[in-house]
């Protein structure tokens, strides 16, 4: 099983650096033509996908159907491909966020509201797996948000999703997954 990861496009909301969580987020028309772009090179790769699997979100379903347009295929959404949930600091700046809450590297949220890393990872795993049962045999784009991917790249590996690289808005990273235990 192959999966094609993308990020989606770039939004308003990168752009001003809030903390989008959960929001839907709105694609910039910068953002649509990454994708656009995007859904281009796929289109050229000469892969054969099967389908688009995509965070249920609307900055991912919109850049999923951006290429969906292109390569002719169905789009499935997904919530586990969500981005981290940041609770009552959704909506906040990243640097008044970090400010407040990011010491030692780490986010440190006092009310708890905030998904953790450790939830994060454990979704990103159960994700990988739903994907590896639903999927087994099939050749997928999977459109998701930055952090998420770098945790389903980290479960992939079986590392931490700090040992990986952010991905630019609209990049591909190619995953090689084996059949279901």
């Amino acid at each position: 099983m192959e999966i094609y990861l993308v990020r989606h496009g770039e939004t308003v909301e990168n752009n001003l650096r809030i903390l989008q969580g959960h929001l839907p987020g709105r694609l910039t028309e910068q953002g649509r033509q990454q994708v656009r772009t995007t859904a281009e090179e796929l289109a050229r790769s000469g892969v054969s996908f099967s389908r688009i699997v995509t965070s249920d979100l609307k900055r991912a379903t919109d850049s999923a159907q951006l290429i969906a347009d292109r390569l002719l295929l169905p789009v499935e959404k997904l919530r586990l491909l969500r981005e981290r949930d940041w609770g009552t600091y959704t909506g906040m700046t990243i640097s008044e966020a970090a400010a407040r809450y990011h010491q030692n590297g780490r986010w440190n949220f006092p009310d708890g509201s905030a998904e953790r890393d450790e939830d994060i990872s454990a979704r990103a795993a159960l994700a990988l797996k739903t994907l590896r049962t639903r999927y087994a045999d099939e050749t997928l784009v999977v459109v998701t948000h930055g952090l998420l991917a770098r945790h389903l790249i980290a479960a992939h590996r079986g590392g931490s999703f700090r040992e990986v690289q952010p991905l630019e808005n609209a990049e591909v990273r190619r995953l090689v997954l084996g059949q279901p235990s």
